[in-house]
């Protein structure tokens, strides 16, 4: 009875999480690919670099918290922001 309800419930979690994304425009979901795409290389540059958040703030004039938010793949990145970080780690984070 216990495995059933909860194959019940991850069924009804996983009709409404398709159908959130669905709706969602299309617009916000490639918003949303972008970010994550910079986060991932922000992720993969500090590693190779072998940089902290900690040195990344300091080296962008932000806040560790900041540096945070941009790893979580969800931030809305200003131009200028993109600039800062990619001066900082001497690469650009992105390619128009």
């Amino acid at each position: 009875m216990y495995l059933c309800t909860l194959m019940k419930q991850d069924l009804e979690g996983r009709k409404l999480f398709r159908q959130i994304v669905d709706e969602t425009p299309a617009e916000l979901k490639t918003q949303l690919r972008f970010s994550d795409s910079i986060a991932e290389k922000l992720d993969k540059l500090l590693k190779e670099r072998g940089m902290s958040q900690r040195d990344l703030a300091k080296n962008t004039g932000k806040t560790e918290a900041e540096v945070s938010r941009w790893l979580g793949g969800t931030h809305n990145f200003t131009l200028r922001t993109l600039a800062k970080i990619s001066t900082a780690l001497g690469e650009d984070l992105i390619t128009v």
